[in-house]
């Protein structure tokens, strides 16, 4: 069989190792949308041999859809030097730590400071989000919202194209046509600067720099401006921006990142004043948001951008659906930043069986993921003579994470308050089902339940969006009732693990990327989700949690 995309660099560091007893330093992957190339990087001695096994594999990881080849080439001295260093005291090396410490500098992206080494993922995101479309980007806080947009803006930069940038979190307490003018402003900045180096006394100078002066003198006044003005700018906008591509034969990229912060009464007003801006022009928004904090567009009157019409949707949650695709993209990341510090690969500093917990603690949200992973080398750093990191330092390191991912919560719904109570109070009684009632830290949500409470579900969506449960399949179906389908989540490990744990619960686990259900302190048998029957069965098992037990003094 064939390896999946996720299961490729690992399948050929295995094939290298097995067919030449050639060690693969580093593997990276460059996504074009006709072919995928797997950068093998290998010692200088290696490279004659290591060619050829790598041709070998071109058809064996190629497939109908994508062709994919293998490309050797000899690694960096800095990369063969800290490989072969050898990690003798494990944890305890000061490569360990500056692991730890590089993660906590590096591990959130911004646009002054991209990531570490951005991993393209098996979707080909980036591939997407630098075409001529409008885009909403889609992701848990976490997930990579922010990595994929720099990314896209330093290619697209380099390729030639304008661009603009603009955090939504700086807005938030501005009313609709104020934000809409500070966008505005960052376009026409950048319609002016480039302008003026190509010709100042040209018309479409002229007019950028008019519509520059419009929007200025609008934010400069005092109190609200006026928002017939402000829709009066609309067309200027447009028809400047308009000319200007055309003559220069250039793009625009218009990125807005945290759009999320925006009240969503107020999003698709907003969203439906930049589209008319950017209409029919060759300039496309970029807009990265959390899904269940977002209202893009409204029927009546219609305002917004309107999916499969106006823009596409790029999803860039892995969610713990796919654990083994989960495990692989994830410990690819860490992989990075390892061999930053000189560490040659995870595997150096961590038993397996720590990072398959990592997987579960950070329900596969990179920044958690990463940020876990330094909270615990320095949780095994304290255990005398420990050399790697254990099941037990994720477990802490997952504890010690609840409060902030608590203030998280808060800081995400500040706009709305009174949602943010709601969602705390839904919070403490998902767990108490889960730990005081049934004794089970994962749980079904039955369809019929959802499609009849919106309003309770929306509860449930809104903790999924801040880690706090994790989507573990989208669609169960009932083994006594046919037609009838729930989803399953799972509490988040921050919510019963170390002094939380009790025993005899019951919870989901991963080992070697398969579901595993054991109950904690005992010494009953844990079920392996060897097959996908096994693991419905697995997944069936939960306890099915009634929304109703959601309905608060707001839905009374």
């Amino acid at each position: 069989m064939s390896p999946t995309v996720e299961e490729i660099p690992e399948f050929l560091r295995v094939e290298f190792r097995d067919r030449g007893g050639i060690e693969v330093l580093d593997v990276s992957v460059r996504a074009y949308p006709d072919e995928t190339n797997y950068i093998v990087l290998v010692n200088e001695e290696d490279v004659p041999d290591a060619a050829q096994i790598g041709n070998s594999l071109d058809d064996v990881i190629s497939s109908p859809e994508n062709r994919a080849f293998v490309i050797v080439r000899k690694a960096p001295k800095e990369l063969v030097k800290t490989s072969s260093a050898p990690l003798n005291a494990g944890v305890q090396d000061n490569r360990a730590t500056d692991l730890s410490r590089l993660i906590s500098a590096r591990s959130r992206a911004s646009e002054a400071q991209p990531s570490l080494s951005y991993v393209r993922d098996a979707e080909f995101n980036l591939s997407a989000v630098t075409a001529s479309r409008h885009h909403l980007i889609f992701g848990r806080r976490g997930a990579g919202k922010t990595a994929l947009l720099v990314e896209a803006k330093r290619q697209l930069t380099a390729d030639g194209a304008l661009s603009c940038w603009i955090n939504m979190q700086t807005l938030r307490n501005e009313s609709p046509d104020r934000v809409f003018l500070y966008v505005l402003e960052e376009i026409a900045e950048s319609v002016v600067t480039k302008q003026q180096q190509i010709k100042p006394e040209s018309i479409i100078s002229v007019m950028a720099a008019d519509l520059y002066e419009n929007v200025r003198r609008l934010l400069s006044s005092a109190g609200e401006a006026d928002a017939k003005e402000v829709m009066r700018l609309i067309p200027q906008a447009q028809r400047t921006i308009h000319r200007f591509l055309e003559m220069s034969d250039l793009r625009l990229y218009i990125f807005i990142d945290d759009f999320y912060y925006l009240p969503r009464n107020d999003q698709p007003r907003i969203l439906d004043m930049l589209h008319g801006a950017v209409r029919d022009c060759n300039s496309w928004l970029k807009i990265a948001s959390i899904r269940h904090l977002t209202r893009w567009f409204q029927s009546s009157p219609p305002l917004g951008l309107q999916t499969m019409h106006d823009a596409d949707l790029i999803d860039l949650d892995v969610t713990l659906q796919d654990p083994q695709r989960a495990k692989t993209f994830l410990e690819s990341i860490l992989h990075q930043y390892a061999k930053h510090v000189g560490v040659a690969s995870p595997g150096r500093l961590f038993h397996a069986a720590a990072l398959d917990r990592l997987v579960l603690a950070s329900g596969a949200v990179p920044r958690d993921y990463l940020v876990l992973a330094g909270s615990a080398i320095s949780k095994a750093q304290r255990r005398q003579n420990a050399k790697l990191v254990g099941v037990q330092d994720v477990n802490q390191a997952a504890g010690d994470a609840a409060q902030v991912k608590l203030q998280e919560l808060e800081d995400d719904m500040a706009a709305d308050v009174e949602s943010a109570a709601r969602t705390i109070s839904g919070l403490k009684t998902i767990r108490d089902f889960c730990l005081e009632e049934t004794s089970f830290t994962y749980f079904l949500v039955g369809y019929r339940d959802k499609e009849d409470n919106p309003h309770l579900y929306s509860i449930i969506t809104d903790l999924l969006d801040v880690r706090m449960i994790h989507l573990i399949d989208a669609g169960v179906s009932d083994a006594h009732a046919a037609g009838q389908r729930s989803e399953v989540y799972m509490l988040d490990l921050s919510q019963f693990s170390g002094s939380r744990l009790k025993q005899g619960i019951q919870v989901l686990d991963f080992s070697g990327g398969k579901i595993v259900s054991r109950k904690t302190r005992t010494s009953d048998t844990a079920k392996t989700g060897n097959t996908p029957r096994q693991v419905i069965a697995i997944l069936r098992a939960g306890p099915t949690f009634g929304l109703e037990r959601l309905r608060g003094p707001a839905y009374s």
